[in-house]
């Protein structure tokens, strides 16, 4: 008999009844063994291997009473009493026991807090049951659910809302999915990256069965977020693993990323892409290497999977950081490989298509390859452009000629322009289009795109207002008055798309909203046109076009329910006091009354010492949770277990100075104001106000603006001027740290009475 019945039915050689076997190696004999585990689907155990070495899938060195491994990590080893075949079939639901070294967990990279055990009758409620169509505690647990329907349906999730995002798309989904079918997942692809997608899958799952449920339902949930043990497990694996990186575990880390700004791990984040980026210098994946001269199709789908990581990189870098150089990892040299290829090329392995690399499409003004570029490629060309942005405008050069067309500045709007001009039909936010992009889970992609194209035009523009005084700000006062008129109009403009893009995007399907960057765009549109509003064009129409914007905008923003409980009441913090001063105290008086919020001071530029960056940075949340971390005395990250209470800026922090500041009552920082804090009459605020749109508003009902004054029984507006002045001033001191607070200005009160 040559071979035995079930290797001919796997398809595998059969080394035991070869009749060269006797001649074979026992290393070949290894891998034939090991050939046909991984063709039946299961994984193969060594006998005499500890629980820890087995859970982890690592040698182990056999000896008793410990073996090497778990003594150098300080691990329990526990020898089985005979080999437990249930855990054999099922090895990739085994709880993970690798962990950092001591050093890692000194450093504050990894929680010393299980995540706790749900109670009985936690998930009972018939409301939360029918919400979430799935038995919530199977999601809350060390490992993975065993039910293959449930693991299908987290992958799926992550597919469809998360691999489009931030160039996530590495992940060969049809191959991927082949080996989730035939059970080989774990060995393919590795555990961690099994563990990382099912988590970042489970918080979709989650956020959309209580985004659904009524307040006190969801004011029943438990603490913990599902998925959350999953992401620890697949963090740990990693960390254990960081001397020898692989491709898979470099996947692993990008995913860990966009979880950990989820769970506003910032700190974290921070550290995992020096490790991303490093590992990738390590491993060459950003530069040129030529391919075997006919390769074959698994060659060239390894070398694109490769690719896509570095540009994950490069994009998720990108926005970490926001232009501050020295925060950037990818600041030195532009990958030199080509952009990622379309989907359709990747999905069915025909990478034969002309390929097109960053450096070229820019020094040819993205005229002609930009309609051929596949979503992902666009991605990484805007974020580029938004890279280019935040660095122009920290550049100290008042003599610069900003205006002239061989300029920095102006070339940027054109290449946006360009870019939006020349972008495939099948990315517009058309309504046939919106339904086909939803059913390739392209949704959330493409409207990230269109509010980075918009945000960076305005971000860069914004200059040519008051109040936003980036080191670049100065060169405007040599411009043409018509240029920066121009570009005041422009940045309006843009900024007023967010709010259109936002309404589309919510009267469509919220998964439009899945990028982490949409609160970040409606903050900054949101600043912006209120300072235009009131600096610029105080028409009527500008402000009650304004008026419907902030109050879209501010609706869009107390909707983000998956960023934490107290996430959409601190995304609007620093928005309220702009509206107190320029305008529409009306509107911030009714969201400050509804919702309790607390006010920081007002912030339309960051600090000098933080480099420009708002409040809600990356780089400055991720400082402030280590301080407060190393205030503590603990040496755990901000991990999932410790972001329920205030995973962005607390209310009694200052998000300007280092000390904190005393809000006393004795105070009132704009109740000074000669000119812009008069008397006001009493102002009944129309309860639609809150939720009717410009479209459902009667133009000629437009309320009294904020801003006015009485005296003399006549109503007077404040002029423009004494609103450039307010913004000048205010900016001045939070910008540059001025030596003395202006003698308007009382901070122990940020907010008004009453």
């Amino acid at each position: 008999m040559p071979e035995c019945r079930n290797c001919l039915r796997l398809g595998v050689g059969c080394p035991g009844f070869s009749p060269q076997s006797e001649f074979i190696s026992r290393k070949e004999m290894q891998k034939s063994a090991d050939d046909i585990f991984k063709a039946a689907g299961v994984e193969k155990r060594r006998v005499g291997s500890c629980e820890e070495c087995r859970s982890s899938k690592h040698r182990c060195t056999k000896t008793r009473p410990s073996c090497r491994r778990c003594i150098l990590r300080h691990l329990p080893c526990v020898y089985p009493s005979k080999p437990d075949k249930q855990q054999e079939r099922e090895s990739s639901t085994q709880p993970a026991s690798s962990v950092a070294s001591s050093t890692a967990a000194a450093a504050g990279l990894t929680s010393t807090v299980s995540v706790q055990p749900l109670e009985p009758g936690q998930w009972a409620n018939p409301a939360l049951l029918h919400a979430f169509g799935v038995n919530i505690e199977s999601l809350c647990t060390d490992t993975l659910p065993k039910d293959h329907g449930l693991r299908l349906r987290l992958i799926n999730a992550f597919f469809d809302r998360s691999h489009h995002l931030r160039c996530l798309t590495f992940v060969h989904q049809p191959s991927f999915m082949q080996s989730l079918e035939s059970a080989s997942v774990a060995q393919d692809y590795g555990e961690p990256l099994l563990y990382a997608m099912c988590a970042l899958g489970a918080r979709h799952i989650y956020f959309d069965a209580t985004f659904t449920l009524d307040s006190p339902d969801r004011d029943l949930l438990p603490s913990v977020i599902p998925g959350q043990a999953w992401a620890e497990r697949a963090r740990k694996e990693i960390l254990g693993e960081m001397h020898a990186p692989t491709v898979q575990n470099l996947m692993t880390v990008a995913l860990l990323c966009e979880y950990g700004l989820r769970e506003d791990q910032h700190a974290l984040v921070f550290i995992l892409l020096a490790f991303l980026h490093r590992a990738i210098r390590l491993l060459s994946l950003d530069s040129p290497r030529p391919l075997p001269n006919h390769p074959t199709t698994a060659q060239m789908m390894q070398r694109e999977i490769e690719n896509r990581i570095v540009w994950a990189s490069f994009v998720i870098d990108s926005l970490a950081a926001n232009g501050v150089e020295k925060n950037m990892c990818w600041k030195d040299h532009i990958p030199s490989i080509p952009l990622p290829c379309s989907d359709d090329c990747f999905n069915t392995s025909q990478l034969s298509a002309p390929r097109h690399y960053l450096l070229q499409i820019e020094d040819s003004g993205m005229q002609t390859a930009i309609s051929e570029l596949d979503l992902s490629a666009l991605l990484v060309v805007v974020v580029r452009l938004r890279t280019k942005v935040m660095q122009l405008i920290r550049v100290a050069d008042p003599g610069m000629r900003i205006w002239e067309p061989s300029s920095q500045f102006v070339t940027i709007i054109d290449q946006l322009i360009a870019l939006y001009n020349n972008m495939p039909e099948r990315y517009y936010l058309t309504d046939d289009n919106l339904y086909v992009l939803k059913d390739k889970g392209m949704l959330g992609g493409v409207f990230a795109l269109h509010l980075f194209i918009h945000a960076v035009i305005f971000d860069l523009t914004r200059i040519s207002l008051a109040g936003f005084s980036f080191p670049l700000a100065p060169a405007f006062k040599n411009s043409p008055v018509e240029f920066r008129a121009h570009c005041q109009s422009l940045c309006r403009f843009h900024a007023s798309q967010v709010s259109d893009i936002i309404r589309t995007g919510l009267s469509f399907n919220r998964g439009a909203f899945d990028d982490l960057f949409c609160p970040d765009a409606t903050i900054e549109s949101t600043k912006v046109q209120i300072i235009f509003a009131a600096t610029v064009d105080q028409s009527p129409q500008t402000l009650q076009v304004t008026r419907d914007n902030i109050i879209s905008n501010l609706n869009f923003l107390l909707t983000i329910h998956n960023r934490g409980k107290e996430a959409p009441t601190q995304f609007i913090r620093g928005i309220i006091p702009l509206c107190h001063l320029f305008g529409f105290r009306d509107i911030a008086e009714r969201y400050q009354e509804t919702l309790g919020i607390p006010i920081d001071p007002a912030e339309v530029t960051g600090s000098a010492d933080d480099h420009h960056l708002v409040a809600l940075a990356s780089f400055r949340r991720g400082r402030v949770q280590l301080q407060e971390s190393q205030a503590t005395g603990s040496a755990k990250t901000m991990s999932s277990g410790n972001d329920n209470k205030s995973p962005l800026i607390h209310a009694s922090q200052s998000v300007i100075y280092e000390e904190a500041v005393d809000r006393g009552s004795g105070g009132d920082f704009t109740s000074s104001l000669p000119i812009l804090r008069p008397t006001y009459p009493p102002i009944e605020v129309a309860p639609e106000l809150l939720s009717q749109s410009l479209a459902q508003r009667n133009p000629l009902q437009i309320m009294p603006s904020a801003g006015v004054m009485v005296q003399n029984g006549a109503i007077l507006q404040p002029s423009v001027d004494d609103y450039v002045k307010t913004a000048d001033e205010m900016s001045t001191y939070l910008t540059w740290g001025m030596t003395e607070i202006p003698h308007w200005m009382n901070l122990p009160d940020p907010m008004p009475p009453g």
